[in-house]
């Protein structure tokens, strides 16, 4: 136990070091745990901040891993972080860091999207905006090496306005198509000339938002990860929401393969966006 104490207390002070030269350099930098505060940098720099730490083979080394994930901070009382980091400490004190986008909630996953038994490491931060959008980055570290996966693109919607308050929805990729029932807006689409008493008049653009959630999911309890994402379809306006796209993406070949997709008008889980 006091081995174990004293290497994690070492490992500490080297990441709050590389921290220090980071903030030093004008890089920005950060580091993972309990949103444990690191020493203060001098002023006029970024403030960092531990958000997580874990102790994990993703090197593919057989031993584990000190993997941190870190947040700057240009104003200290904001809940936004402008920078990340993704700071592996192998066993012999070698370090890798990996600048990411910055954002709100920042959270890290370790999950095996490959099948060679190595997690890569996942980490998802909210942009803030009226959206509900977040930023996706995704690293493997085999060998020590730092290497980005691309990320599935979102899927595109054919959107076609029928009388009586009905909108067909199509997705492109699979060609498979759903009707929505929008009586429950009549009188605002009415008012926004789209319908009038059921009858078509101007159909509108409808705007389908890039992934609100993308998700590492063990869909088939096998032990490797897919990807489930969910993307919101909105008509009039950004609250009109008229229903969400799911779809579930493997990684196959070096690339994401769609597995599966639907639209709903309502979502079963309450907490994606």
């Amino acid at each position: 136990m006091f081995r174990k104490s004293t290497k994690i207390a070492f490992q500490s002070v080297a990441i709050s070091l590389l921290l220090s030269s980071l903030l030093l350099s004008g890089t920005g930098g950060a580091f993972a745990g309990s949103n444990e505060e690191l020493p203060s940098p001098p002023p006029n720099t970024q403030q960092g901040q531990l958000l997580q730490t874990r102790e994990v083979d993703v090197t593919g080394d057989g031993k584990p891993d000190h993997v941190a994930l870190v947040g700057t901070k240009l104003d200290n009382s904001s809940p936004y972080f402008n920078k990340l980091f993704i700071i592996v400490t192998g066993p012999s004190q070698t370090q890798v860091v990996i600048p990411l986008e910055g954002g709100y909630n920042p959270q890290m996953v370790f999950c095996d999207f490959t099948g060679d038994q190595i997690p890569e490491i996942y980490v998802s931060a909210e942009t803030g905006g009226s959206g509900g959008l977040s930023t996706y980055s995704i690293y493997s570290l085999n060998n020590n090496v730092p290497t980005a996966f691309p990320l599935p693109d979102p899927l595109r919607v054919k959107a076609t306005f029928k009388n009586n308050y009905v909108v067909k929805l199509k997705i492109e990729a699979t060609r498979k198509s759903v009707k929505i029932d929008l009586k429950d807006r009549k009188d605002d689409y009415d008012k926004f000339g789209v319908y009038n008493n059921g009858k078509l008049v101007k159909p509108i653009i409808v705007n389908v938002n890039g992934f609100g959630a993308l998700q590492p999911v063990d869909i088939d309890q096998n032990g490797i990860c897919e990807l489930k994402g969910i993307q919101r379809i909105t008509g009039i306006a950004n609250a009109d929401t008229i229903g969400y796209v799911t779809s579930e993406w493997k990684w196959m070949d070096g690339k994401w393969m769609l597995q599966k997709s639907s639209i709903t008008k309502t979502l079963q889980h309450p907490k994606m966006r």
